[in-house]
């Protein structure tokens, strides 16, 4: 009885000395019950870019070369000019051989770093505040968001990338504050890490650095000889990340997606308003169409228009952005409730936390960089996933309006109503996530196709040919989900406008969606696979139909 009355001492005291981190602990758990929960299920069908990196990386990891024959490539992997970082996709592939080839596999990756991301979230916090309950606040906040819980759900590898970037600017911090080698050795890793895992943090990186040297005033090697060894290793490091990605954004590999999706290419049209604009005039006001009509103004309207999207209340409160496939209807990427509390974080009144000016301006700092990358490119802006680490830094100040409401009359009941709306609009979220977005986004999801594939496998002897529509990497979601990773499938894989292959034994993959309207075929045991909206030649019985979660999409298969 004794034992047991010194034990549970023993545990008091542990929880009392130990209380924020258990309650820190407790919302990662949140966290990752919230991304890990139906995950292979939940959204519903994986899409195309989440099949090839699951496929992709299963691929390398079994065979040592990429689908091109490529020995263990550690920079990119080429899809028609869209060079997808590796990264990504060795954790996908490495997670096959853990949970076997499903679409949980391909997943939890990105779900377990998108989980991780409160404790870089907490300690962040608490270097700006010195307050834990602001900092337990953020970490809850970034963890039940509707737009970073949406996308670690889905294969982004913008969620490792926010994690391990965050998680490096804060090592870099706790040495500046304590000059240990570890700790920049380790946020240097981290820093270098994301390059391999995102296009945009090849630029945060060296940009996040840049004024680290002149807002802490323990680098200021003037101030104090003994610093120069810090000052020195964060101006090296500086340097390194911009030489870095300047080589990058120098080769072919490196400009890829962003030649086709930047504002400076001819598909964004600035170009052309600015020519336009130009012929509207008179032709003898020539030094009058140079003042107004030049690159400079067109790019910089443009670059500023993109930019200033990504701070609009619509886009935050009201919409889920341009790229739909992580659309919720009716549903932000924000809480309402999350408003609320940033109009109290900018109402001026005395709280007890301790705010460090240095580092609030850094991350003042951060958060007008955030938006750079996304709002460089114009296609499927403003877009979700581009700029996703400007939530990762928005919901700090939303913490502490939260943390200040606390002190205005009456906080503590405004802090309640304000926090059982919360709760209300997360449930529903949850509804509008787990119940409408699979049937919302099942065109952009490539709806029915994990279905067909397993049709096919139970019926495919049945015959001698199968004819296939090949968008929607058809071929990459058979290859995937009939476990076919044969080394002798290199090269046989096309690099046009997608990703796809001419034929895989009896399955013969074709350019139309409507096979039986666009092909002739000789007599036999033939099934054709045709997209739900195909019109059918009467010389053709149909034999079912596949559907996934909407009804109106799908296959319908027919033989002659």
């Amino acid at each position: 009885m004794e034992q047991m009355h010194v034990f549970l001492k023993i545990m008091k005291d542990f929880i009392r000395r130990h209380k924020y981190f258990l309650i820190l602990i407790g919302i990662w758990i949140l966290s990752l019950l919230l991304r890990i929960y139906h995950l292979g299920t939940l959204p519903f069908s994986l899409m195309d870019d989440e099949v090839l990196s699951g496929y992709v990386g299963r691929f390398i990891l079994q065979n040592g070369v990429d689908l091109y024959g490529n020995n263990f490539p550690l920079l990119y992997f080429d899809k028609f000019g869209d060079y997808y970082i590796i990264g990504p996709m060795y954790l996908a592939g490495l997670s096959t051989f853990i949970f076997g080839v499903t679409s949980f596999a391909v997943r939890f990756p990105v779900a377990l770093f998108g989980s991780l991301i409160v404790f870089p979230v907490y300690y962040f916090t608490q270097t700006i505040f010195s307050n834990k309950k602001i900092s337990l606040l953020a970490a809850l906040f970034i963890a039940i968001v509707p737009w970073h819980v949406t996308l670690s759900r889905s294969s982004t590898e913008g969620i490792i990338g926010s994690t391990v970037f965050l998680s490096g600017i804060v090592m870099i911090l706790a040495y500046i504050k304590n000059p240990k080698k570890l700790l920049f050795c380790l946020g240097s890793l981290l820093l270098f890490s994301s390059y391999f895992i995102y296009h945009p943090f090849r630029m945060y990186s060296p940009l996040a650095l840049l004024p680290v040297p002149l807002l802490f005033p323990s680098l200021w090697i003037w101030k104090k000889e003994k610093n120069m060894p810090q000052f020195a290793s964060i101006v090296a490091l500086i340097v390194l990340f911009f030489g870095f990605t300047f080589y990058i954004s120098s080769t072919r590999w490196g400009q890829g997606r962003f030649e086709q999706t930047s504002i400076f290419s001819p598909l964004a049209r600035v170009e052309g308003r600015i020519q336009e604009q130009i012929y509207n005039m008179d032709g003898n006001r020539i030094f009058e169409a140079r003042l107004f009509h030049n690159k400079i103004i067109g790019y910089g309207r443009e670059f500023a228009t993109q930019y200033l999207s990504y701070f609009s209340p619509v886009f935050l409160f009201m919409q889920t952005g341009a790229e739909n496939r992580y659309d919720m209807p009716d549903q932000g990427l924000v809480y309402l409730t999350y408003l609320f509390f940033l109009i109290a974080a900018v109402i001026p009144i005395k709280n007890k936390s301790h705010i460090s000016k240095p580092h609030l301006l850094y991350y003042y700092y951060l958060l007008a960089i955030s938006p750079i990358p996304s709002a460089l490119t114009y296609l499927g802006s403003p877009n979700v996933h581009r700029a996703l680490f400007l939530i990762v830094l928005l919901v700090i100040p939303v913490a502490y309006g939260a943390y200040k409401i606390l002190f205005f009359r009456y906080g503590r009941l405004i802090f309640s109503v304000l926090g059982i709306v919360l709760f209300c609009e997360f449930l529903y979220f949850w509804h509008q996530y787990s119940v409408q977005s699979d049937v919302h986004n099942a065109l952009r999801r490539n709806d029915g196709q994990k279905e067909l594939v397993e049709y096919l496998q139970i019926n495919d002897a049945k015959y001698d040919r199968i004819y296939l529509p090949s968008e929607g990497t058809m071929s990459l979601y058979l290859l995937f989900y009939t476990n076919n990773f044969d080394s002798k499938l290199v090269g046989t894989f096309n690099k046009g406008t997608r990703l796809d292959m001419d034929s895989l034994g009896k399955y013969i993959f074709t350019d139309s969606s409507c096979p039986t309207n666009d092909m002739k075929f000789d007599q036999g045991k033939i099934l054709i696979v045709n997209k739900y909206d195909c019109t059918i030649p009467s010389k053709f019985r149909k034999v079912t139909s596949i559907k996934g979660r909407h009804f109106l999409l799908g296959f319908d298969i027919y033989t002659l």
